[in-house]
């Protein structure tokens, strides 16, 4: 019997779940989207992704290697080109708050494209490890969710935000077209 006092079944959990999974799916659509409609819930999802992540609970993790990636390097590299020419000339932006820009000379250019992939990939590993229902891979799965939060995935939210924003507007004012 399943023990619904963990806290994998808290309300901040489930609905983390429930947005994740939506966000999975609109991903894995995007490819057979027009452009426009793509970015327009992209400006929707990625702020909800970041907001329910931020009120995950904090969790400790007794034993790792229990959780499983599920996504590729093959379905990631597809996953990724596809949305690279859906958002053709859009895709590049000018990162300021990358690490490594102290580092360069030049600008430090970023892909949405690989942007909402490397959430993607963290949200679908999450999702498919939660599913299983065992306490301690849920343990992990939501720990292991928190750091990349914290390190990966949120910080990608937060810059492919602004980018997404930009892209909106210049379709919006460009009627649409390329």
């Amino acid at each position: 019997m399943e023990d619904f006092q963990h806290f994998g079944y808290s309300k901040e959990v489930i609905e983390f779940v429930a947005v994740a999974k939506e966000f999975c799916d609109f991903v894995e659509t995007i490819p057979s989207m027009e452009r426009k409609d793509v970015v327009q819930r992209l400006q929707k999802f990625i702020p909800l992704i970041y907001l329910k992540g931020s009120l995950l609970p904090a969790s400790e993790c007794s034993e790792t290697g229990l959780a499983e990636d599920c996504v590729t390097e093959e379905q990631y590299n597809y996953l990724y080109a596809e949305l690279h020419n859906k958002f053709g000339r859009y895709d590049e932006y000018l990162e300021v708050f990358d690490d490594n820009m102290q580092y360069s000379e030049a600008p430090v250019v970023n892909s949405i494209a690989e942007k909402v992939c490397d959430i993607y990939q963290d949200l679908k590993n999450f999702i498919f490890s939660y599913r299983c229902g065992m306490p301690e891979i849920m343990e992990e799965a939501i720990w292991e969710l928190n750091n990349n939060f914290e390190l990966y995935w949120g910080k990608s939210c937060a810059g492919v935000l602004r980018a997404i924003h930009d892209v909106v507007y210049r379709l919006q004012d460009e009627g649409g077209n390329d």
